[in-house]
């Protein structure tokens, strides 16, 4: 048999992790106290189909413990766990939805036990019970037989009717922590002979995200190639590198957008977990995010905020795209766009233990992390009275890539700034076309709304149509305010502090 059915737990004390459950039934059983119905409720692999044959045969048992454990010895007990008897009834709902399937369980219900003193009724997966079946259930959970018990199990409660919820009395199951899980499978391991290491366990604990069932499987999956360590477990599951999720978030944070895509590409090539990774790099951004708030930081921390957002979507979209990669690189290329302040960058939590090991060489002092391919313009600082040409042809450049209308945005990147003074900017187009797009009240006023903001100033715009000579695209340069608060540099930050010692 698998690992999940030899070793499932017997007894409520076997019970990994859900120890409000275990004390509650211990309670009810010895002080004969049961309920006729319970419903339990929780992800999936936490023990609730486990804990349902238990209870089952705790009721049913001929000779139960002074604790109400079921004996698992008596007659009853041993047909009970080989599925061999017949006042012990368990309906997979997710295969016998209809109401035909109620209404024989309600003919049936009355008769009375034939060789226990009472019947139980396992309903797993209860949520795919259709309306009518439900309906039909509901008149038996209100006026159950003396003699009858119920428990439904599902992983999705809110498809339950609040009619059947409210006639259970409801358990919900937890997922199980990383240490409860990682001392199963440590017995596991030494029972089935197999080599683990205590590091590959706990990455596999942390991989089944709380389902133990998972974690079993896992166990068996990998065991069964030999010995059982950090890098087998990352072979066998498609895990990556903590590396390459560094090297990921660094050059996302530095908007190096070509070696964000290089390294995605490169996760395709080797076959890794694209979902995996995602999730991967999402916790990477809500260390930084929390490490923020803790520093009440809240405005630094909404930044990143948008970050989470990007690849949350991204994580969504990976389900169904056609292109695997493709929602990670809209994602790197959004995230690449934003402005990150050089503080969130140098507050990026250290690394905690690498859940597998790294083949790559660790960086030494003189060789940093990650180094921008070519520094960023040097930040413009100004005050009003200094708007110059070039200020203004450098926030035009920013300015064309985020405003929001398709139509001014295309327009923009075939316009020049003829002249900037004071807080007029005159912007001129070669096309009468452009012209057409640009000279209207609703463009300008986007245009002079996105200038004021970009420059910390109110700024008027005038559009006029003249024989201008567009630049080639450059990466869109940083400026800061022309009032108010400065936004960094970024690779010059990341160049001082890396000739400073720091480090990621």
């Amino acid at each position: 048999m698998s690992f999940y059915r030899t070793y499932r737990p017997q007894t409520l004390t076997d019970l990994v992790g859900q120890e409000h459950v275990k004390q509650t039934f211990l309670g009810a059983l010895a002080k004969d106290m049961l309920a006729h119905a319970y419903l339990f409720t929780g992800p999936r692999g936490t023990g609730k189909t486990s804990t349902a044959r238990i209870i089952a045969r705790a009721i049913l048992c001929a000779a139960p413990a002074d604790d109400g454990e079921p004996c698992n010895s008596c007659d009853l007990c041993t047909a009970a766990i080989a599925g061999r008897l017949v006042d012990l009834i368990e309906i997979d709902a997710a295969s016998n939805r209809g109401i035909d399937e109620i209404r024989d369980l309600k003919e049936k219900i009355s008769f009375a036990p034939s060789r226990a003193k009472a019947k139980v009724y396992i309903i797993d997966e209860v949520h795919m019970l259709t309306k009518e079946a439900f309906n039909a259930l509901l008149k038996t959970l209100e006026e159950p037989p003396a003699h009858a018990y119920f428990i439904l199990a599902t992983t999705e409660i809110h498809k339950v009717p609040e009619t059947i919820i409210s006639r259970c009395q409801r358990f919900d199951f937890h997922r199980i922590e990383v240490a409860a899980i990682v001392g199963l499978l440590g017995t596991v391991a030494e029972q089935e002979s197999i080599t683990a290491d205590a590091d590959a366990l706990e990455l596999i604990a942390k991989q089944s995200a709380g389902g133990l069932r998972d974690a079993l499987g896992m166990l068996e999956q990998i065991g069964s190639g030999g010995e059982v360590t950090l890098t087998t477990v990352a072979q066998s599951l498609g895990l990556t590198r903590p590396q390459a999720v560094e090297d990921f978030v660094h050059a996302l944070l530095f908007g190096q957008v070509d070696t964000a895509l290089a390294a995605i590409t490169s996760l395709v090539g080797d076959g890794v977990n694209l979902m995996q990774f995602n999730t991967a790099v999402l916790a990477r951004f809500r260390e930084l995010m929390l490490a923020k708030i803790a520093e009440n930081k809240l405005a630094e921390a909404k930044g990143i905020v948008e970050i989470l957002a990007s690849f949350s979507r991204a994580g969504e979209d990976l389900k169904h795209a056609i292109i695997p990669q493709l929602p990670l690189e809209i994602a790197a290329i959004e995230v690449c766009g934003k402005d990150i302040t050089a503080a969130q960058v140098v507050a990026l939590p250290t690394v905690a233990a690498p859940a597998m090991p790294d083949p790559a060489p660790m960086p030494t002092e003189s060789t940093p992390v990650c180094v921008p391919a070519e520094p960023a313009p040097v930040p413009v600082r100004s005050t009003p009275d200094e708007l110059t040409i070039a200020i203004a042809q450098m926030a035009l450049a920013k300015i064309s890539t985020d405003i929001q209308k398709p139509a001014t945005r295309m327009s923009l990147r075939e316009a020049a700034v003829l002249q900037a003074a004071g807080t007029q900017i005159v912007l001129g187009v070669s096309s009468d076309f452009h012209l057409s797009k640009l000279d209207t009240a609703e463009a300008k006023g986007a245009i002079a709304e996105a200038f004021s903001a970009l420059l910390g100033v109110h700024i008027s715009v005038a559009i006029e149509r003249a024989e201008v000579e567009i630049a080639s695209a450059a990466p869109a340069p940083v400026i800061s305010p022309l009032a108010g608060q400065k936004k960094v540099d970024l690779a010059q930050a990341a160049e001082d502090m890396f000739a400073d010692g720091g480090s990621f």
